[in-house]
Formats: structure tokens, C-alpha cells, sequence
């Protein structure tokens, strides 16, 4: 899981500082997003270990403005979700979405001076590809972003190296409901939550 440690982070990159700028529709929206994270990691008020519950807070609910997690949810579930009660389906996508917030978040405030550059974006229908690569010191990560078109343009999809945010999740929720409940999926993501909240390391939910 440490390639996803690059998710938020390199959405801050990817949209605030990067040097070739696409005039698609659908990053003039993340970008959006990106201006108000700038801002929140700029504002002095906001610094240091005493304010970090607020910026973080601040920083999820931007997140929460350009991710669409019950698609990301849904997705993630895959055939399991029809598993899942409307209620079930609901909780589900807070502590999921609570657990990546909580998780990816806090890799904003690693930021580097990274240099990202855009690669392309295509654009079919309802849905959006964003290609781009993050230069680090010794080497670049290609970092793509999957959107899909509502009432505006959100990510449910991000693809590091090749690997899918989505499908990885996919994989472990499908071992834990093949032999659990829905109920104890929810309460796998709710305990890993839990420990992030304690300060300690959290692994795959299915470990």
C-alpha cells in the first residue's frame, strides 16, 4: 500500500504546480479542489503539530468536494455490493471514505517540491483519463486519475504505477465477503480506523 502514500499528495502536485496545464474540463475542476489544499497548506494559522486535527479536517472536506466515494465505494465492492442492505451500502462508504481520508491525507503535509507534469487527458462521454508523472529525485511514478461526469467532474479511480486504487481495495474486499458477512467488512474498516486514530500503523483491511 505505501504507492497509494502518493494519492492526496500527488493530487496537490498534480493541479498546483504543474508546469503543462490541460484546458479539459475535467481538470479545471480538480483544480478547483487543488487551489483551496494550497491554500490550507500555505495559511500560517493552520501550522504545526497543535492545529493538525483542523487541517486535516479542512483538508477532507476538500477532498470530499472532488471524490465521488460511493462510486469509489461501489466499484471497490464490486459484486459484493449487492450484498450489502441500502443501509449497510451507506455505511460502508463513510468508513470507507473515512479510512482513505484519514489514511492519504496526512501524506499532504510530506509534500517535497515534487515537479509533476501532464501527460494527456481523454475525454469519452461521462468519463475522464488523466495521465500524469511525478519527478522525484531519483526516479518519476506515472500517476493517472479516473473521473466520471455528474453534476460536475469527480475522481473515483487513482492508478500508481500501473496499480489501481480500486482494484487493489477490490481484491481484499472479495476475500473478506467471501467468507464474512457485509457487517464484519464494515467493522474490519471501522477497527482499522480505530487504530489509525491511536497513532498506529494500519495494514490491508483484509490483514
Amino acid at each position: 500500500m505505501k504507492r497509494f502514500s502518493l494519492i492526496f499528495g500527488t493530487l496537490l502536485l498534480t493541479l498546483g504546480l504543474c508546469s503543462t496545464a490541460l484546458a479539459g474540463e475535467p481538470q479545471d475542476r480538480l483544480k478547483t479542489g487543488i487551489e483551496k489544499v494550497i491554500a490550507i497548506l500555505s495559511d500560517a494559522s493552520l501550522k504545526g503539530p497543535a492545529k493538525r486535527t483542523i487541517r486535516q479536517d479542512k483538508l477532507r472536506t476538500v477532498a470530499d468536494s472532488f471524490f465521488d466515494w460511493r462510486e469509489l465505494s461501489r466499484r471497490a465492492a464490486a459484486e459484493g455490493w449487492n450484498k450489502f442492505t441500502p443501509k449497510q451500502q451507506d455505511d460502508f462508504v463513510d468508513s470507507f471514505s473515512e479510512l482513505l481520508q484519514k489514511t492519504y491525507v496526512r501524506k499532504l503535509e510530506k509534500y517535497n517540491n515534487e515537479k509533476v507534469n501532464y501527460l494527456g487527458e481523454q475525454i469519452a462521454d461521462n468519463q475522464a483519463f488523466l495521465k500524469t508523472q511525478v519527478a522525484m529525485k531519483d526516479k518519476t511514478i506515472p500517476i493517472n486519475y479516473v473521473m466520471i461526469k455528474r453534476d460536475q467532474w469527480l475522481v473515483y479511480d487513482v492508478v500508481v504505477e500501473g496499480v489501481s486504487l480500486v482494484k487493489n481495495y477490490r481484491t481484499q474486499f472479495a476475500k473478506i465477503l467471501s467468507k464474512e458477512t457485509p457487517e464484519a467488512l464494515i467493522q474490519r474498516i471501522k477497527d482499522k480506523i480505530k487504530s489509525l486514530d491511536e497513532g498506529k500503523n494500519v495494514d490491508d483491511v483484509a490483514g
